[in-house]
């Protein structure tokens, strides 16, 4: 799983180098009003096309993985039939949004370029699920990458013309999807043969079948990223382009959970329910890799926050890092929330999942109501880290609830939270006494030279977060599992 993982992170942080990059040339370009609106636009398109993918993928992936040659290229051509045609009806949406709205008309223009990824992107991610369903991450990586290159390199040009706008930096999303997806289809060619094509049978079992988890992403998406419309309708553009450098430091971070949960769903998948000790390690692997990430990333970012946001951004955007650290906390708990919703599609038990998406819809509307007017981005960054805590707690009621998988690794997570404390004491102390960027280093150096001390996953330290998925004793004794040879249960 850690070996997956490893190259979906090295490709996404090398797309964030790219798109920081990138970023840091569009905020220099355009006045602090016109990158917020511009990033108004990518979040609503952001919106749209999150709800706009039902979570169809996770119920296809189960066709994909019980049929081989010929047979999956039928289901990936029609799974990518279908996409298009919600790519469609999502432009269509968005387009309807921001025209019905009355925004100006720089955003209306920039949402007709950008909103075209919609539907390019719609084909591309129907071709990813095959590549996942099979385990090649590097093509998705290596995908990925050479989209936002193309699309770095777009912006370099837009910039060196002299003629930066909300609507060329838009064209510059475009070049990276298509850039992706033609990437993908040479790929694909060398492997399976893929023909797009209608099968409204097989479609309506699949969107009969992801119902819950359709409804459960449309309300996921809308409390996870409503903040930015809310800050446009209740405070400034200014405030939406304060409050976005918080979420490019969060996005950064949330590329971690999605590249441990993505090889982790195929592992529990494939698992259950015929076996239930496989399940349960991979869950527990991923549980434990995910902490030891969040808790790190959270305490580095919080104490250095503040120099690492005015090198990046320049002193005009000084005022946004109490923000970004709200903002990067609460992407560190929705690594467990994705976790969480993660083992509960594996498991089957889908019908969660949209119950705690509404409970984090009301709660994070309603204290963006309360909060936003008194204290703008930092009354939505606040907002953002209670919703996660709650949403957390009721997607958690689900999954303990999964036989096998109690009893948590205590002992695990409270070495994770000990490295951390640890770390972050002498993070604050260095902090203003030597250079930050010398000060971060020793702080990231403690906080994994003690959880390797401390062994958070076994034996080995570090090492054993890149070895086999390990039982609990307790939990062989207690659940009366025996246990496997090496690799029973596991995919190769």
């Amino acid at each position: 799983m850690l070996s997956g993982a490893g190259v979906l992170v090295v490709g996404r942080y090398l797309v964030a180098a790219f798109a920081w990059a990138g970023t840091l040339i569009v905020v220099r370009e355009l006045s602090k009003s016109d990158f917020g609106r511009y990033q108004f636009i990518l979040s609503l398109l952001g919106i749209v096309g999150f709800i706009a993918d039902l979570k169809l993928s996770r119920i296809v992936l189960r066709d994909l993985m019980a049929v081989d040659g010929d047979a999956a290229g039928e289901v990936v051509g029609s799974y990518v039939g279908l996409r298009l045609v919600i790519g469609f009806v999502s432009y269509a949406i968005a387009m309807a949004w921001v025209l019905l709205g009355g925004y100006p008309s720089d955003i209306v223009l920039g949402t007709a370029v950008a909103g075209l990824n919609l539907v390019i992107l719609s084909a591309a991610f129907g071709v990813i699920l095959l590549f996942e369903a099979r385990l090649w991450l590097r093509d998705i990586a290596v995908s990925n990458v050479l989209g936002q290159a193309v699309q770095f390199v777009f912006t370099i040009v837009v910039a060196v013309a002299g003629v930066a706008s909300i609507l060329w930096f838009s064209w510059s999303t475009v070049a990276n999807a298509i850039a992706l997806t033609l990437w993908l289809v040479f790929v694909t060619r060398r492997a399976v043969r893929v023909r797009v094509h209608i099968q409204w049978g097989r479609w309506w079992i699949w969107l009969r079948e992801a119902a819950p988890l359709a409804l459960g992403a449309a309300l996921d998406t809308i409390y996870f990223r409503i903040d930015i419309v809310m800050l446009s309708l209740l405070a400034t553009y200014t405030a939406v382009a304060t409050y976005s450098v918080g979420y490019k430091f969060s996005d950064l971070l949330g590329a971690l959970p999605l590249a441990v949960v993505t090889p982790a769903l195929t592992m529990m998948v494939a698992s259950w329910p015929g076996d239930p000790a496989a399940f349960r390690r991979t869950f527990r692997h991923a549980l434990i890799i995910l902490a030891v990430g969040a808790v790190g990333a959270c305490v580095g970012f919080v104490i250095f926050a503040e120099p690492l946001v005015t090198l990046l951004y320049q002193q005009r955007y000084a005022d946004a890092t109490d923000a970004a650290r709200l903002l990067v906390v609460g992407q560190g708990i929705h690594f467990f929330t994705l976790l969480a919703f993660t083992t509960l599609v594996a498991a089957g038990r889908n019908r969660l999942y949209p119950i705690a998406m509404l409970v984090g819809v009301v709660l994070n509307i309603a204290l963006n109501i309360v909060l936003i007017p008194e204290y703008s981005y930092l009354g939505s960054g606040w907002a953002t880290v209670i919703t996660e805590v709650v949403v957390l707690a009721v997607l958690g009621i689900g999954v303990v609830r999964i036989p096998g998988v109690l009893p948590l690794p205590w002992d695990a997570l409270a070495k994770c939270f000990g490295a951390g404390a640890l770390a972050g004491l002498i993070g604050w102390a260095l902090l203003d006494r030597i250079p930050w960027p010398i000060g971060a280093a020793i702080t990231a150096a403690v906080y994994f030279g003690v959880v390797h001390v401390l062994a958070v996953n076994g034996p080995g330290g570090l090492r054993a977060l890149g070895g086999e998925p390990r039982d609990d004793l307790r939990a062989i004794i207690d659940e009366g599992i025996d246990r496997p040879e090496p690799g029973a249960g596991m995919p190769g």
